[in-house]
Parts: structure tokens; C-alpha cells; sequence
């Protein structure tokens, strides 16, 4: 949707253009934006995008073209009317609605919330804890969406609907589907995790990427083609730039999972058996999924105000860079009270390279990162001032970084994933009055009625590589690097990362998979992480054998979740890249096939 003028440019004429614009990054900035300017709290990106395209949108091909996106954020009614005024001011009548029900701040103490994942505690103690709450957003599903697009709308808007939502209620609306179409929707669902993120899926972030050469920019955005059936086409515009291959949708398909079940407010898809099949240049069948009724839980994402935050950068060069950084790290704590932050957090990035070509390639970085309840325990005099005071008694060569903006405290949030009744929710679609601007008729929505009880939910278990073939089977190993020959995907989803792994599309890929699946152990993916495996993480493993790729989660590596994660791969993109760069004992017969020795 940030590209909709390249969407509406492309030959493929489609009848219907969602996006995905909410994370819980996005929440915590909107949440903060808010409390200063209340006519505030959605996403710009979306006004941005409708003005420069507005033209192409309204002399479109398909006149019925339908529009449903979450970019309304903590204040779907503003963007509304701000869409609204847009397609009045060009001569346009199309129908405007927005979904509320999302938003709990105002009831949040009367509600019984249950911790989400097994990091968090519980809810009351995380309150007791932190300071004022500043959103608290149910993620809803389809059902508002489709009542709005039933009764005419154009464009909806919804706050924190989740990232799928909308392509669900896009395909349940043409296809007519019912609540308990559950292995459409789950099918759907599918296609809705997929394209949720744009051009991911036509080739962004993928770790064949060099294989698009020079065009890798300006990627086409994905289509979905959602047959009656659930099972969808992945495809992009035949003239844009990208790839879509099995590869770069199996890709997409293991970002932020989270086992072999995924809950949605609308569905529980079983995803064990999901299956891709390349039909030509450009399309990718999937199916396989199997749905089962909803869960009668849903999510709920509060987020607190924690205190405040900063952060500087100093240089170390060439030779014993460990022991720069060691001795900046004690000359800093006999600086600092250390008891008036809630972290205060050395980090040392890369190693300087062994007799260096260019000074770039001899340097490295050693962060200070800080957060503190008081604003003043990191304002300049108490957390800048002294850490530099450090620079004439420093260690050779010590160079701060000169831009001190980020050292200045900003206000942080933390999160709190839980999970509410259903029952508790109700939504309502408000449609704009096209003759009295700001009215709105609103119709109620009623709750799902098939939803699947708490003590009968799929449980997920850790897939053993027990039982697999023994690693000598495949014969002589040679070592080389892991990502010579298999790619990951990797993210995040609060505090969890999730990493998933595969060989890419080639000869012999059953006997590949037979090797990676036995290769990746719990065990295995635990040395891999070296250093950053923390013991006492639980690590969930989980297999998809008809894509043939291995998933993990890790549980809790990123503290309170992103919005106040100490981590700089804040998002957890890199842990896939971080495994790929390890060397391994590869079977030999692998890399002489493909011309790696």
C-alpha cells in the first residue's frame, strides 16, 4: 500500500488492494504521538500514497475496485475523514467506512487478561510495575470489514485488525464465505500471511537475492489470486521488478511463525501440510492448509509507558579491540550509578579484520545503550557528559560517534501481550455520511459463534530430529558455510524470534531435506547460536515436510518485545543471516553437485 501508484500501473488488473501497516513498533510510536495531538495515531504513509496516485486510482480499469487496510491505527474515524475529504475534494463519491472495537485503553482495568506466552508473568503484576498505559489494542479479525463491504463501502479502515485480516474479509466478502468455512479461511489466511508484508514475497529480503542482478529495486508488489476453495496464486505484475519463485514465497511463508498452528481471530489453520507448487514464470500455487473454528481467546496488545531511553556510539580501531572496549566499559561504571538504570548495556559490533585493506575494514563500534525511569539519569549531564569525560584517558584511538542525538532521552513504551474473551469485543462499522461531513451510520457486528474452547486447542509440540537418518548416512563432509547452500528467514513477534530453514529449489531435494531435518536438531540450532544462546531459552522446533523446511522458536530474546528491546537487531531479521554465515559439515556430494568445490 506505501506504493499504491505502482500497484494500480501494472497489466494485471486486480479487484481489490489491501495493505498491512500496524506492528507493535508502530503501536508504541502511535500510542506516544497521540498523547501530544489527539487528532493523530494512524499511519500517514496511507493519505501519502492516495494523493499521489489519486488520479490513476479513480480512472482505474476495474471502477469496483475495493480498498481495506489497518492503517487507521489508534484512530481509524480520523483517517476516515481525512480519506474521505481527499476523494471529495477530486470529485469522487466512493464510500468510506471505518471499524472500531479494537481499542480497550478506556476498560482495560475491568478486563481479565491472560498472559499470552510463558516470558510474560501476569498482567496485573506487569502494571503494578510500569507506568501509565498509552494503548491497548485488541487484534480483531475479518468480520467488520466484510459487513462493511456487504453494505456498500469502498474503502475501510480499521485500526488494529490483524495483518491478515483484511485479505481475509476481502476473499470471504467475493466468495460469500460463512464463519465456519474453516478450511477456506485457513486457506486464505495463508494467502494473506504471504503477501501481508509487499514486496517481501516477490523477492525483498530473500536470501537468493542476488540472483535479480541490477533490477533488485523498486520490487512489484504481490498479487494474491484467492480461488472459492481457499488455495490462492501468488503473483506479481508481469512487468515490474522482483522474482516469484517457491523460493521467495517459502521464504515469506516461515517469517513469523509460530509453530505449525496459526491462531487468528477468525481461524486456526493447521499448516503442517501446506504445499507450493511453481505453475509458470511469476506463480506460485499454495495450499494444504486446514482450518478448525476460531479461538474464543483473542490477543490483546497493551503497551506502558517504561521510562526513557538513549544511546551513543564510540570507535575502536585495529588491535585489541576486546580490550578497548573493556576498559571504556570500567571506565564508564566508575562514572555512573549504575543503580539508577534499569539497563545499561555495553555492546561491542564486529571484529576488525586481520591485517585491513582500508581503515573502514579495522574499525568497529561499541554501543551504549540505557533506559532509566528518570528522565534525568540519561539526560546529557548525567549519561553523555561522563561516558566522554573518558576521552583524553581513553583508550588509543577512542572516537565517539559525533551526532548526539540519540543520546538525548525519548520516552520508550513496553509491551504486554495478553489475551481476552471474545466476548468482550464489539465491533461496529460506522459508514461516512457522503451529505453531512463527520456523521456516520453504525451497524453492530456480531460476534463469531464457532470458536474453538481454550482446553481443546491444538497444543504445540517441539518436532524432534529423533528417529531421523544418522548424519554419516550422506556420506564424506567437507565444511564450508551454511548459507552456501540453505536459506532462512528470520523475525520477530514480541519477544520471540522465529528462524525458518530450507534448501533452495534444485536436484535432489528429498535427500536434502532428509539431511537438514536431521541435521537441525534442538541441539544443533543451540550450538549454532553460540554465544547468544542464553541457557534456560525455550526453544521450540517444529518441521513442514511438504515445503520441506525446518522452524524455530526463540523464546524471550528480545526482553519486553521491540518496542523496548536493548537488542540492535531489534526485529530479529538478522538471527537467519547471523546461522547462515556458520560453517558446517556439509555432506560433500551437496556442494560437488553444485559446483562449490
Amino acid at each position: 500500500m506505501a506504493s499504491l501508484k505502482h500497484m494500480l500501473s501494472g497489466p494485471t488488473k486486480v479487484d481489490a488492494i489491501t495493505g498491512d501497516w500496524l506492528s507493535e513498533f508502530n503501536l508504541a510510536s502511535r500510542g506516544l504521538q497521540k498523547e501530544s495531538n489527539p487528532l493523530g495515531g494512524y499511519e500517514p504513509g496511507l493519505l501519502y500514497s492516495m494523493k499521489i496516485a489519486i488520479d490513476d486510482y479513480l480512472r482505474y480499469g476495474n471502477k469496483d475496485l475495493k480498498f481495506a487496510v489497518n492503517a487507521g491505527g489508534l484512530n481509524p474515524r480520523q483517517l476516515a475523514l481525512e480519506v474521505q475529504k481527499l476523494l471529495q475534494k477530486n470529485g469522487s463519491s466512493k464510500k468510506v467506512a471505518y471499524v472500531t472495537g479494537d481499542n480497550v485503553v478506556d476498560r482495560i482495568d475491568s478486563m481479565d487478561i491472560a498472559p499470552l506466552t510463558r516470558s510474560t508473568g501476569d498482567f496485573a503484576s506487569w502494571k503494578r510495575k510500569h507506568g501509565k498505559i498509552v494503548t491497548a489494542n485488541v487484534y480483531i479479525g475479518c468480520w467488520g470489514i466484510v459487513s462493511a463491504l456487504n453494505d456498500g463501502a469502498d474503502i475501510v479502515i480499521c485500526g488494529r485488525c490483524t495483518d491478515a485480516s483484511p485479505v481475509i474479509a476481502l476473499a470471504a466478502w467475493w466468495h460469500q464465505w460463512k464463519h465456519d468455512d474453516f478450511d477456506k479461511l485457513a486457506g486464505c489466511l495463508v494467502a494473506g500471511h504471504l503477501i501481508e508484508c509487499g514486496c517481501y514475497v516477490c523477492g525483498g529480503n530473500f536470501a537468493g537475492f542476488e540472483a535479480m542482478g541490477e533490477d533488485f529495486y523498486d520490487l512489484s508488489f504481490p498479487i494474491a489470486e484467492i480461488a472459492e476453495d481457499g488455495t490462492c496464486v501468488i503473483q506479481k505484475q508481469p512487468n515490474q521488478n522482483g522474482m516469484m519463485t517457491v523460493d521467495t514465497v517459502k521464504t515469506q511463508f516461515v517469517y513469523e511463525l509460530q509453530g505449525l498452528y496459526y491462531y487468528n481471530p477468525d481461524i486456526i489453520a493447521d499448516l503442517t501440510n501446506v504445499e507450493m507448487e511453481q505453475l509458470c514464470p511469476g506463480r506460485v500455487r499454495v495450499c494444504g492448509a486446514k482450518g478448525m473454528a476460531a479461538p474464543e481467546t483473542m490477543k490483546v496488545a497493551v503497551m506502558a509507558q517504561a521510562g526513557y531511553q538513549a544511546e551513543i556510539s564510540v570507535y575502536i580501531t585495529g588491535l585489541n579491540a576486546v580490550a578497548k572496549a573493556r576498559s571504556f566499559h570500567l571506565q564508564s561504571l566508575k562514572m555512573l550509578d549504575q543503580s539508577k538504570f534499569q539497563i545499561l548495556d555495553f555492546q561491542l559490533y564486529g571484529t576488525p579484520r586481520e591485517n585491513p585493506r582500508t581503515q573502514l575494514e579495522a574499525t568497529v563500534q561499541l554501543r551504549v545503550f540505557a533506559q532509566a525511569k528518570d528522565a534525568r539519569t540519561i539526560a546529557r549531564g548525567s549519561f553523555l557528559g561522563p561516558l566522554l569525560s573518558n576521552q583524553l584517558q581513553g583508550y588509543p584511538g577512542l572516537q565517539p560517534h559525533l551526532d548526539y542525538r540519540t543520546a538525548d532521552p525519548k520516552p520508550y513504551v513496553t509491551y504486554y501481550p495478553g489475551l481476552i474473551s471474545h466476548h468482550e469485543i464489539r465491533l461496529q462499522v460506522h459508514h461516512l455520511s457522503t451529505g453531512l461531513p463527520g456523521t456516520s451510520r453504525v451497524v453492530d457486528v456480531p460476534n463469531n459463534s464457532f470458536t474453538t474452547p481454550s482446553a481443546m486447542l491444538p497444543k504445540e509440540q517441539v518436532v524432534s530430529s529423533t528417529g531421523h537418518l544418522p548424519l554419516e548416512s550422506f556420506g564424506p563432509t567437507t565444511i564450508t558455510t551454511f548459507g552456501d547452500l540453505v536459506y532462512s528467514r528470520s523475525g520477530d513477534k514480541g519477544a520471540n524470534v522465529n528462524v525458518g530453514f530450507f534448501f533452495p529449489m534444485g536436484k535432489d531435494m528429498e535427500m536434502k531435506w532428509e539431511w537438514l531435518r536431521s541435521f537441525l536438531s534442538q541441539e544443533r540450532f543451540c550450538e549454532l547460536l553460540g554465544g547468544d544462546y542464553k541457557p534456560g531459552t525455550f526453544i521450540d522446533r517444529c518441521e513442514f515436510p511438504k515445503i520441506r523446511a525446518v522452524h524455530f522458536v526463540i523464546h524471550g530474546t528480545l526482553g519486553a518485545g521491540v518496542s523496548s528491546t536493548s537488542n540492535i537487531d531489534a526485529l530479529g531479521k538478522n538471527v537467519g543471516e547471523y546461522i547462515r554465515a556458520k560453517h558446517v559439515a556439509m555432506p560433500t556430494q551437496f556442494l560437488v553437485r553444485y559446483g562449490n568445490i
